[in-house]
């Protein structure tokens, strides 16, 4: 059972992302500041829960911004019941943030539609540092001079500290240069990421880096917070200053500042897999790799169409949405159920066919196959992306079979 999360849902909400709670960060954090309904501010959105058996199994959010947060205590089967829940939302879903399995079985739902353009679509490995049980690095004072990797001063007059309202526009250019980098859309406007700016640097959660000429070089952040926990993000150097020791800098000082005045236990962040500066500098500050996240971002084309959607009734009375294409067409690759139907002059819908595939896109085959005397051409193909085993799909196709019994009596493939 899918539903919105009441406030009585709450404590039970919490518990279940709390032991997942390393994966859970962006919910734990978003329901905590803003509430388990849509609001006015980006990140919020409508949290829903999935319930099996009595017992929580998943928990997700659309945010306004367009990303789908999820937990689902690594079941891949929610996946398609978590996507047709949310196309009641008001956004269209730009990406999907949450534990790798959930959120590879929903990219590749996400993907199939032909509006979708993925933009970062890397499995990042999650880290995780336990602030009580590392060594204390030896910064003795908020600012220090940054070191290279060799140990060498890299430049007697760097300056690091936390950033302060003064340095917005160093840290809009240089944020604005991360997104670029990461081919990532700033989704918001100039004045929301002031706002978001603000309300951060008030509670000391960016970190930067200062020149000679006190030109903004590096930055680092806490993007999201729950209890005692922290998660890092938004670390970013200038190209012309890599290799010097600034991002380690200024990592060194966000730990440590979120040890002393922040009193926080733990941090966690991710990176990219094939990233291998940024993952040997994590090595080198003590956290542990602790599972894999996906991050798996995009944007939607302009003036394509969306695709028409056809529910169909099962003999259990479940009901399958379906997308629609004129036949003969290009389909996307994967394994999924289709549906050969005409429609007659009223649009009611009469199917010709139904079965599953293992690749969509080898469906003429299926067609020639059912071609012959008598047959009726198919007009269109009824398309549903399922990527469950076959049996499961197999059984979709039984459950449609029994409920639909077209003139030529060749529903069931």
């Amino acid at each position: 059972m899918i539903r919105h999360v009441t406030d009585t849902d709450l404590e039970r909400v919490r518990a279940f992302l709390e032991s997942h709670v390393d994966m859970s960060l962006f919910l734990l954090s978003t329901l905590t500041a803003l509430g388990p309904r849509l609001g006015s501010h980006l990140n919020s959105g409508n949290f829903r829960l999935i319930e099996d058996g009595g017992k929580i199994a998943a928990v997700f959010c659309l945010t306004r911004r367009g990303n789908l947060l999820v937990q689902a205590g690594g079941r891949t089967d929610l996946a398609e019941r978590i996507f047709e829940d949310i196309e009641a939302e008001p956004m269209e879903v730009r990406g999907i943030v949450g534990e790798w399995p959930a959120a590879e079985a929903l990219w590749k739902l996400l993907r199939a539609d032909p509006r979708f353009e993925p933009t970062h679509a890397l499995k990042d490995v999650l880290y995780r540092l336990m602030l009580k049980e590392t060594a204390r690095p030896p910064l003795g004072v908020p600012s220090l001079t940054a070191r290279s990797p060799a140990g060498e001063p890299a430049n007697e007059s760097l300056t690091v500290r936390a950033l302060d309202a003064a340095d917005f526009a160093q840290w809009e250019r240089l944020n604005s240069a991360y997104f670029a980098e990461l081919s990532l859309p700033l989704q918001a406007t100039l004045e929301q990421r002031r706002t978001d700016f603000m309300v951060r640097i008030r509670s000391g959660l960016w970190w930067g880096a200062f020149d000679d000429c006190y030109d903004l070089v590096s930055i680092a952040a806490l993007n999201a917070t729950y209890g005692s926990m922290g998660q890092v993000g938004g670390v970013y150097t200038r190209p012309a200053d890599r290799k010097k020791g600034l991002a380690r800098a200024v990592m060194r000082l966000l730990i440590e500042d979120c040890r002393k005045r922040l009193r926080f236990e733990k941090l966690i962040l991710f990176t990219g897999e094939d990233n291998t500066a940024a993952r040997k500098l994590y090595d080198s500050l003590g956290f542990q790799e602790a599972g894999a996240f996906g991050l798996l971002l995009g944007d939607r084309r302009a003036n394509t169409r969306a695709p028409e959607r056809h529910k169909w009734a099962g003999q259990s009375g479940e009901m399958y949405t379906y997308e629609v294409f004129d036949w003969p067409a290009r389909l996307t690759p994967g394994p999924g159920n289709y549906i050969f139907a005409t429609s007659n002059a009223a649009g009611d819908w009469h199917p010709l066919l139904v079965g599953e595939c293992a690749d969509l896109s080898t469906l003429a085959v299926q067609d020639r196959l059912r071609s012959g005397p008598g047959r009726h051409p198919a007009t269109h193909v009824h398309i549903r992306l399922n990527f469950n085993p076959t049996s499961v799909r197999r059984r979709e196709v039984s459950d449609l079979a029994e409920h639909w019994t077209p003139p030529d009596q060749d529903v069931l493939a």
